[in-house]
């Protein structure tokens, strides 16, 4: 006779299921740990859970966002101007958990009609236009010395440009026609005038960078800019 086997017992092999861990749903807000002000455009997310993935925090800085609760979970918020900050905490419903990230470098440009653009510095680059296609944008300036040498400093390098620029015929640096120029002080000390080679023959040259509070792209003609302070 084969004893009934009892309803409650384990079959070796058989897989348990696991119950799925509550979802619960966190906020805060995000700020600049020096002002304290709120950061806008901000993603913060956990795994594949996003807050406004697209687009990030608005001007308040806050965000929410739904995670696992009973367990450790790794939230990470992240502007492009900013350090990122991650956090290890075990949520619950509506905990508040607030970020403070780190400024990165930025390039701070005062135009000649006064208006002034906070550029994160790794979003910004000087450029100059192709017709029909764009920009060719580039990490090193492409200037000209007074002694007819090239000079391509790295954006990190620079500490000041300072115009607006103006337009003069120097044929060591451009033999066809008129080339930009304006002064340049680099973090080292030296000052120099220089040339922007790319001007050459009345060619736009540009600085583009993204807008820190607001992430949206500045395109700025050289010619329009008072002063570019790289700090």
């Amino acid at each position: 006779m084969i004893a009934a086997m009892p309803l409650a017992a384990d079959v070796p092999g058989r897989v348990h299921p696991v119950k799925p861990l509550a979802l619960v749903t966190i906020s805060g807000v995000v700020r600049d740990s020096v002002t304290g002000a709120p950061i806008a455009v901000a993603v913060v997310h956990s795994g594949s859970a996003f807050y406004d993935r697209n687009n990030g925090t608005k001007a308040d800085g806050a965000y929410t966002l739904t995670v696992p609760s009973g367990r450790p979970v790794l939230i990470t918020a992240e502007q492009f101007s900013y350090e990122p900050q991650t956090k290890t905490p075990i949520a619950t419903a509506g905990m508040t958990l607030d970020f403070s990230l780190t400024p990165r470098a930025t390039a701070t440009v005062r135009l000649t009609n006064g208006v002034t653009h906070v550029l994160g510095l790794s979003s910004s680059s000087f450029a100059y236009a192709i017709p029909f296609s764009g920009y060719a944008r580039f990490d090193n300036a492409n200037f000209c010395k007074t002694d007819g040498s090239a000079f391509a400093p790295s954006k990190n390098d620079i500490s000041k440009i300072i115009g607006p620029p103006t337009s003069v015929n120097f044929a060591p640096c451009c033999a066809s026609g008129a080339v930009l120029s304006a002064n340049v002080e680099m973090k080292s000390g030296e000052k120099m005038q220089v040339y922007f080679t790319d001007s050459c023959g009345d060619s736009e040259v540009d600085f583009i960078g993204r807008e820190r509070s607001t992430g949206v792209y500045q395109y700025m003609n050289f010619k329009d800019i008072a002063e570019i302070d790289f700090q």
